[in-house]
């Protein structure tokens, strides 16, 4: 058979919309059946197949290396899909393929003389227990000469006629049972639980609290999305609302929950019970990024990640019965206040109001704060920013300029009136703190602008003559798509002024809310006592700076 480009490209088009991942291409193919072979492979002896091995009887016209591309497919589909999603059917044009797949693939690339050959081809055994279904198995192989041109190559039109060898075949029965099972980092139990959260008390519920038992395996970062729908009673399915969180998850039985904003149900209008989809991703795949089988043939296999998910049905619940309004996070009441001196020069670049807040929904928020004379009401500073919170108990700063509050003239103690905005619409919880006293003048008239990161905690252990140093650099919840890089220098003098060890290391932060750890160490020290230096970013300009004095 001669493939030109242009055959190529309709073969493609025809199985992406298809669904070509779930009916291969090479049923519109016609070739006879091959001999061969199929065994399974058990390579570390748990009695379980990692491979599924098949021997091709081939006859090749021409010397030269040869690129092999086979999948794996059944002559029935699964009953349904994940969370009992039917499998689709293909299109009219397509009634007269019975093949399901690829459940699996191989490419391999051989050098062959002209003549009869054993080509050997093994499938990965964990992907046919993912499929779920049982043998015998339809193998398509196809034999390309110099390779098969993938999309996007240019090659030489028309491709030689005895360039391309097809070759099908069909194993012996197996049972899924017989295959390598997948690994799962962590998966659904089945147990779950919902309920209406009502934050505010004021008779009507914020959220809807979605809760499912997990198992993890592998510990790490995790993200669980999940959606509401409702069926009309027809072939349509109403969206209600939807719910994405990440979180770090331990080795052990544990519990995971999304929140649903009660606004979103109150506008669907629609009462439950309802349908609920969660997908779980992890422990290092964001959403983002998971990528499918290959939906042809002529794609090369890429790969990709397997999500878990977990199907099922809420309690009934009234849609009225939600609010319009949704508290997107609350004030603990606990706060923290402090004037940095990041250049050293004896005057404070700012007053930091800190805030702790429970968030109880994970969103972008925008911060706002204005300072006033206690009992007063005229403007001193400003404090403006955006950040990325998500849910759990975190800290939020408010930043009120140097300049601006020496340019006032007034001293404290000073009124801080917070605010904190959710970008997707919400209660804006507003609060007041009330500052220590401080003199107007004691502030820079100079700013060194607002720190993105910062030394987190230092400290020097000293053990017999050695000390050992820990820092942490933190970067804070801020809402940029920009990597902060920055330098970090240790210095340690003896009482005499003498720097006796220095170090230097580079900080790299990619996102929000990481932290970055550096150890370091110094021995043979002699008794006395000892100053540490830590300088974040160049010393004449410093992000933040910590000192500490020991006794070795």
């Amino acid at each position: 058979m001669i493939l030109t480009t242009r055959t190529i490209g309709l073969l493609v088009t025809m199985a992406v919309v298809t669904g070509g991942a779930a009916w291969g291409v090479h049923a519109l193919i016609a070739s006879a059946g091959g001999a061969g072979s199929d065994y399974g492979l058990d390579t570390n002896g748990n009695g379980k197949f990692e491979w599924l091995v098949v021997e091709a009887q081939v006859s090749l016209p021409a010397a030269g290396t040869w690129e092999i591309y086979a999948d794996l497919s059944t002559d029935k589909a699964p009953a349904t899909g994940a969370c009992g999603i039917g499998v689709p059917r293909p299109l009219p044009m397509m009634l007269t393929s019975t093949v399901y797949g690829p459940i699996a693939w191989t490419n391999e690339r051989y050098f062959f003389p002209a003549g009869s050959h054993t080509a050997r081809m093994s499938f990965n055994g964990t992907e046919i227990a993912r499929a779920g279904v049982d043998g015998s198995y339809a193998v398509h192989a196809r034999l390309s000469l110099g390779g098969m041109p993938y999309m996007g190559m240019p090659v030489p039109e028309p491709i030689r006629s005895d360039g391309v060898v097809e070759w099908n075949y069909t194993t012996r029965a197996y049972a899924v049972s017989e295959f390598e099972p997948p690994v799962r980092t962590a998966f659904f139990t089945g147990g779950h639980a919902d309920s209406a959260v009502d934050v505010d008390t004021d008779g009507l519920a914020d959220f809807l609290e979605l809760t499912a038992d997990v198992h993890v395996n592998t510990a790490g970062h995790y993200s669980l999305y999940g959606t509401l729908s409702k069926g009309s009673g027809s072939d349509a399915i109403r969206s209600i609302a939807y719910a994405y969180r990440d979180f770090n998850l331990t080795t052990d039985d544990t519990k995971v929950f999304l929140r649903f904003r009660g606004d979103r149900i109150r506008q669907a209008g629609l009462d439950g019970p309802w349908d609920f989809a969660l997908t779980l991703f992890g422990p290092t795949d964001p959403p983002g990024i998971a990528m499918g089988q290959p939906s042809v043939g002529l794609l090369r296999p890429v790969p990709f990640s397997h999500p878990e998910m977990l199907c099922g049905s809420t309690q009934a619940y009234r849609a009225a019965a939600f609010d319009d309004t949704v508290e997107f996070l609350r004030y603990t009441g606990r706060f923290e206040e402090s004037t940095p001196d990041r250049d050293g020069n004896g005057k404070y670049d700012a007053l930091v109001v800190r805030a702790e807040v429970d968030v109880l929904l994970g969103a972008g928020f925008a911060v706002s704060g204005v300072l006033r004379p206690a009992g007063g009401s005229v403007e001193l500073a400003r404090a403006t920013s955006q950040l990325w919170l998500r849910d759990d108990l975190q800290w939020v700063e408010f930043v009120f300029p140097g300049p601006q509050i020496r340019g006032s003239g007034v001293d404290g103690p000073y009124e801080g009136m917070l605010s904190i905005t959710p970008g997707p619409s919400g209660i804006d919880p507003t609060t007041t703190y009330v500052t220590k006293a401080y003199r107007a003048a004691d502030f820079d008239n100079e700013s060194l602008g607002t720190r993105g990161y910062w030394i987190s905690n230092m400290t020097a252990t000293p053990t017999g003559s050695n000390l050992a140093i820990a820092v942490g650099v933190t970067r804070g919840p801020d809402m940029l798509a920009l990597v902060f890089e920055d330098s970090l220098e240790v210095r340690v003098t003896n009482a005499a002024g003498t720097i006796v060890g220095s170090f230097q290391a580079k900080v790299y932060l990619a996102s929000t809310g990481t932290e970055q750890s550096f150890a370091f160490s110094i021995n043979g020290l002699s008794s006395g006592r000892y100053t540490v230096t830590v300088i974040l970013g160049p010393e004449s300009r410093p992000v933040d700076a910590r000192t500490v004095v020991v006794t070795v």
